[in-house]
């Protein structure tokens, strides 16, 4: 049996385990791959929460080198999550607990980013060297590794002699969101690789970041250093060994495109799809006063929690007006982390307004309203908060609740997405399994699970401002079929239902291609 051991920050099988797509993954993907006689050990920190949140037992303890000391890193097996071939595990300690208990990211601001992450991923990594070199190398063929928080283990395994051992076992590195790389200086700083790792003798070249050569890129490490360098889907692979340029709107290899199109020659890059798990239940639809009375309830419970917040208040009028005023009209919804990734486009000037403006405007004209769920970049949900005290067709729920996205997923009519890069994308996934079609960027991940005017809609552009205008016409295009519920809208939204994109396939390709490369070592 081959045994795989999934690294990551984030594990939505446990309570407040998620904070974006990669938490949907590290859930999914263990099941799914038991099912195809894989042993999986899933492995996050416990951010001082989930030993208590969870039915756990202490099963060791770690001596960790790191930053001139021996942390005591525990080991606990979370005992009420196991499953047939699979076990839930987090690694213990204060340090990976930066802000309040089960916060799994935290922002030091833009004077130091990613300052106290690194800290604790750092240790994190670590702790996984120690623990596979020590105590679980007999058991342990894959380490599959997630997103700069784990890119720390090649390094170790490559330049600290204690784990150059891991060179008998296979490292996978997954990419989910190559804009957010990590990086951190080489020394000088007190979240520095000379700090975390002292007597560590590394190849300045192979390591640092292109931009700022004084600094660890651990992305771009772990391209460099891993076994097998995976991103999720194969557009998304394509996209991302061209350099990026984000005066026209294109979001490419954020400039790791050479390490990227290296692997690629290396025979060492991938590009699978994620997969969607159908084996769910899915919420019964709602008549509409019922959809308005739980979003309501939603953002009175959000406004409970930050009673100063006003988005929240004005969240309670647009939805009071809405119970008073029903609408027979479409409506449309747009569910994820208010980042630029996301919804940049909506908030980029479109003559003397915002493009969320023309949207609302366009609505108007069709009798539509938008649904905008998210929380994420302070200054975008001001943006959004001002937009919909403009637009009486837009509520924008601050926070993220999900019952309710489960909810808007099967009540609604059209999916937005439109996103400026995206390397695999979920929420249309989801959006179809429901029945829902989606309207999104053709890039990336969209690209290869929306089939245009078939399965959904795609706009597209080689500028900012030829993608406003085709996402205006599209969604022009996309309300009319839906208001004059034409033989088109019909076969899309069936389409859109019945496509499917299981797990199960991507599984295959991971155990064939990621898992069972030939090594060199």
């Amino acid at each position: 049996m081959l045994n795989v051991l999934m690294a990551a920050a984030e594990n939505d099988i446990l309570p407040r385990g998620k904070v974006g797509g990669i938490g949907d993954v590290i859930r999914d993907v263990p099941k799914f791959l038991a099912q195809q006689n894989v042993h999986v050990d899933v492995i996050i920190p416990s951010y001082q929460f989930q030993t208590t949140a969870n039915q756990s037992r202490f099963e060791l303890t770690l001596n960790v080198p790191f930053n001139h000391d021996i942390k005591q890193v525990k080991l606990f097996e979370i005992v009420d999550k196991q499953t047939k071939n699979v076990k839930q595990w987090v690694l213990d300690h204060p340090d990976f607990c930066v802000g309040k208990p089960g916060q799994i990211y935290f922002d030091d601001g833009p004077d130091k980013p990613f300052c106290s992450d690194a800290n604790k991923f750092s240790l994190f990594s670590a702790a996984i060297c120690e623990l596979v070199a020590t105590v679980w190398f007999n058991q342990i063929d894959v380490l599959h590794l997630h997103d700069w928080h784990t890119a720390f283990v090649p390094v170790l395994r490559e330049y600290q002699p204690r784990y150059h051992k891991l060179h008998s076992k296979k490292i996978v590195y997954t990419i989910h969101n190559l804009a957010i790389q990590g990086t951190r200086p080489l020394h000088g700083d007190e979240s520095s690789l000379q700090l975390w790792f002292p007597d560590l003798d590394y190849q300045t070249s192979v390591i640092n970041d292109p931009r700022y050569q004084h600094c660890i890129n651990p992305t771009r490490a772990a391209i460099n250093l891993a076994d097998a360098v995976h991103v999720v889907s194969p557009t998304y692979a394509k996209e991302i060994m061209r350099a990026s340029d984000h005066e026209h709107g294109f979001v490419g290899g954020e400039y790791l495109e050479n390490d990227l199109s290296n692997a690629n020659a290396e025979q060492r890059l991938f590009g699978f799809i994620n997969g969607c798990d159908y084996d769910v239940q899915l919420p019964q639809k709602k008549k509409q006063a019922d959809l308005l009375a739980k979003i309501a309830n939603t953002i009175t419970n959000l406004k409970n929690n930050a009673p100063s917040e006003t988005v929240h208040q004005l969240g309670l009028t647009c939805c009071a007006a809405w119970q008073q005023n029903p609408s027979d009209g479409p409506l449309l919804v747009s569910i994820g982390r208010m980042t630029e990734q996301k919804v940049k486009l909506l908030l980029i000037s479109n003559g003397d307004e915002l493009v969320i403006d023309s949207v609302a405007s366009l609505l108007a004209d069709h009798n539509a309203r938008l649904i905008i769920l998210g929380s994420g970049d302070p200054l975008i949900e001001q943006q959004l908060t001002g937009a919909m005290e403009r637009n009486e067709n837009l509520l924008f729920i601050n926070g993220y609740c999900d019952n309710l996205s489960q909810d808007l997923y099967v009540n609604s009519d059209l999916f937005l997405m439109p996103s400026s890069f995206e390397p695999c994308g979920i929420s249309q996934m989801l959006a179809m399994r429901a029945g829902q079609p989606c309207l999104a960027h053709k890039i990336g991940g969209l690209a290869d699970t929306i089939v245009d005017q078939k399965t959904g809609y795609l706009f597209t552009g080689s500028t900012y401002a030829a993608q406003i205008s085709d996402f205006l016409n599209t969604l022009t295009m996309a309300l009319v079929d839906i208001n004059s519920d034409s033989e088109r809208w019909q076969g899309i939204q069936l389409a859109a239902k019945q496509k499917r994109f299981y797990w199960q396939d991507s599984i295959r390709s991971y155990i064939e291609s990621l898992y069972c490369l030939p090594s060199d070592n």
